[in-house]
């Protein structure tokens, strides 16, 4: 089913996932039924890319190497950069938050600070903080040099954004990671207690992600209530869904 052309159901399966993701195996998912929920990303519709993203948070758990390391951050990448929509870019941010602990050492050393780096520039408000909130919800991930080197420049530079409430989160996650430094600054022996996760491998599967409430909205109804307290936000996010017919864009 996930394999047809017609929006309607695409997007009711990719809905009502969390009612029977638990009864597929792993097997299942990375052969039958991620490689056609991934053309969800680059699908015309709004909607359908929003809710791609979302699903992720409950296929990533069951991805292999592959195609959660390499096939997804590849899209999350495309989406986080380029897609039109602010709330999908900021829906995409949060969910690699809440997935960072199924990625490897080297994947999260490679993609984390520079996604979330990304995030802090976009000019949607809740994608910068998203941002912000991605770094301080994944901190036991860095090492206390990347924290000093390249997250604490890119947070004071958002000390100063127009937004207030992306200036607050700043102020926040700056002061957590400064504590950090200043912990490994008076006694270096807590040094490796503080980076013990930083090399960790993946979760296994079914794990579950110690941060997994660090949105205060979540990322099922994040996108939604940015569309409802603006509705004219972003090109209308909102839109009904159209009939029948192939969402993906040509070439796909």
């Amino acid at each position: 089913m996930f394999s047809s052309t017609d929006r309607a159901m695409r997007i009711r399966l990719l809905q009502q996932m969390e009612q029977f993701i638990q009864y597929l195996n792993e097997a299942a998912v990375n052969s039958q039924i991620f490689p056609h929920v991934v053309h969800g990303f680059t699908d015309t519709n709004p909607a359908i890319r929003e809710q791609t993203v979302k699903s992720m948070l409950l296929l990533a758990p069951k991805l292999n190497e592959t195609n959660l390391n390499q096939e997804l951050m590849r899209h999350f990448a495309r989406l986080q950069a380029r897609d039109e929509q602010g709330p999908i870019r900021c829906n995409t941010t949060v969910c690699l938050g809440k997935i960072a602990s199924y990625l490897n050492a080297g994947t999260r050393q490679r993609i984390l600070v520079s996604a979330f780096s990304r995030a802090t520039k976009d000019p949607f408000p809740a994608s910068r903080s998203a941002g912000v909130l991605g770094f301080a919800a994944t901190h036991n991930y860095y090492s206390v040099t990347e924290i000093a080197a390249r997250i604490l420049p890119t947070l004071c530079a958002v000390t100063v954004d127009p937004d207030k409430g992306v200036r607050e989160q700043a102020f926040k996650a700056i002061k957590s990671f400064l504590t950090k430094l200043e912990t490994v600054s008076e006694d270096p022996n807590k040094l490796a207690e503080i980076e013990k996760d930083v090399g960790s491998s993946a979760q296994p599967a079914g794990a579950s992600s110690s941060w997994a409430g660090w949105a205060v909205t979540g990322v099922s109804s994040l996108t939604s209530k940015l569309i409802r307290n603006n509705p004219g936000a972003e090109g209308g996010l909102g839109q009904r869904l159209g009939g029948g017919g192939d969402g993906r864009d040509a070439g796909q």
